[in-house]
């Protein structure tokens, strides 16, 4: 009789723990995805803004951005670049250190420790991120509730890359629209630490290192639509497994 008493308290104390944790993760993801939104309105072109350009369109040659970088550098002057894949939840800040190369895998947008951390790149391998950089690799956590890349794995499933073939990046002065290409599960090299992309024999050894990892379950687009004259960007996630990511590679189609 006294065994099962003790075998109740230690199960039920177990149970109130887990509990806690679990109710602890819903409200920090819930108090995440408050701020999440409030930064994508925070960012958002106002319709006021909007009428002002369309009444200059025909005079000012300038890319319009659909992105407010002067509010958003104004919380975080790290926030350099924003990615948005249409119809999905990706739709935030790429943000960059150039003290810590990692400093935003355990800082948050708003630059509090902990996670989710933030979408980001690295600033010794990516000084020219999406600008002039060949490859250029971005990196956010595998979220368990569908935020930052962890909807990157629907792209193993052929409708939904059809239906999500492209990815586009602001920056303060560019657009740019990237086309899928390559969705494959890797090991966890450092790609730009493991391979100079900024030579043509780095890059090309990286483009051949996709095929030849033979990681299931691997999708890579055949004959293959990038060349080491082309520049391209790595969306790089964690996959459950701490010896592999999951990459989702897209070629640079359109530049404004």
């Amino acid at each position: 009789m006294k065994l099962r008493k003790v075998l109740f308290r230690i199960f039920l104390a177990v149970f109130i723990v887990a509990l806690a944790c679990i109710i602890g993760i819903l409200i920090r993801d819930h108090k995440q995805n408050v701020k999440d939104q409030n930064l994508r309105e925070k960012a958002a072109v106002t319709s006021e803004n909007d009428t002002e350009v369309s009444a200059e369109a025909e005079e000012d040659t300038t890319v319009q951005i659909p992105v407010d970088f002067a509010t958003l550098q104004e919380e975080n002057p790290d926030i350099y670049a924003w990615i948005r894949i249409a119809d999905t939840p990706v739709d935030y800040p790429i943000l960059q250190s150039k003290i810590d190369d990692d400093y935003y895998m355990t800082h948050t947008v708003d630059d509090k420790e902990g996670l989710p951390g933030a979408i980001m790149t690295e600033y010794s391998y990516n000084p020219d991120a999406f600008e002039s950089d060949a490859v250029t690799v971005v990196y956010g956590h595998n979220m368990l509730n569908d935020s930052f890349f962890s909807r990157l794995k629907d792209y193993q499933d052929e409708t939904f890359r059809n239906e999500h073939s492209y990815i586009e990046i602001y920056t303060p002065e560019h657009i740019y629209k990237y086309r899928v290409f390559a969705a494959v599960t890797y090991d966890n090299r450092h790609i730009l630490y493991n391979y100079n992309c900024r030579t043509k024999e780095g890059y090309q050894a990286f483009l051949d290192s996709l095929s030849e990892v033979r990681i299931m379950p691997t999708w890579i687009e055949d004959p293959l639509p990038v060349t080491t004259d082309d520049r391209m960007i790595v969306l790089s996630t964690c996959n459950g497994n701490h010896d592999q990511r999951f990459l989702i590679c897209a070629v640079l189609t359109e530049e404004q």
